[in-house]
């Protein structure tokens, strides 16, 4: 069966690139002590999204809750550029991107801070040689389980049948998180990809987990 998967290429449009330019209005540098600081300032919550896109979950989101922090990590030009415009046309204040992989980012993070964490549709690498390098797997679990508060949660999706039982093998055996599959998660606005799918009959998979305050 076919998947909704589509390996995404690097050419930006010219709109992309100009906003893409201003990509430093937004970028998240943990090493500077201000961005850390905002992080862990009051009773604020923290999303992270993992691997975004185009940028249309995590600019929801964010208009959506406007008290929250969201923080997007990307390393996908084209879509750090949409995402910017995004947050540009919608005047969006409360979203920082960080241009690097997913591990780097989740441990720059202080312990405890994330209330909500999406990985929508990491990139499945199909061929079994290369399962290795996929995002789920026990370092990412134990990495993720820490970075999130207590009862905070993570919310994967994937549309590749095999990396959905990975996730939920991989998951189950932390004994810091509690969850399984759910329906379609609301927050999850359909991407294009996803609708032409469905018509076609395939499936997608959605996971919630949350981070328990003691271990099982």
């Amino acid at each position: 069966m076919r998947q909704l998967y589509v390996r995404r290429g690097s050419r930006m449009t010219a709109a992309q690139a100009k906003a893409y330019a201003l990509l430093d209005e937004f970028t998240l540098d943990l090493e500077d002590a201000k961005c850390t600081a905002e992080i862990l300032q009051g009773n604020r919550k923290l999303l992270v999204e993992i691997g975004f896109g185009n940028g249309d979950a995590l600019a929801q989101f964010a208009s959506n809750h406007p008290e929250w922090l969201c923080i997007g990590v990307e390393v996908f030009r084209p879509g750090i550029g949409s995402l910017i415009r995004r947050c540009q046309k919608d005047e969006l204040t409360n979203v920082r991107i960080a241009e690097t992989d997913a591990l780097t980012l989740l441990e720059a993070l202080p312990d405890s801070t994330v209330d909500l964490l999406l990985v929508f549709f990491p990139d499945p690498w199909p061929k079994r040689r290369h399962h290795r390098r996929r995002l789920v797997n026990e370092e990412f679990s134990e990495i993720a389980s820490r970075k999130l508060v207590p009862n905070g949660s993570m919310v994967l999706a994937t549309d590749w049948e095999d990396y959905a039982v990975q996730i939920q093998d991989v998951l189950s055996r932390n004994r810091l998180m509690e969850g399984g599959p759910i329906p379609r998660y609301e927050a999850r606005p359909k991407t294009r990809f996803e609708e032409r799918g469905e018509k076609l009959g395939h499936n997608v998979w959605d996971f919630q987990y949350e981070r328990v305050s003691t271990t099982k």
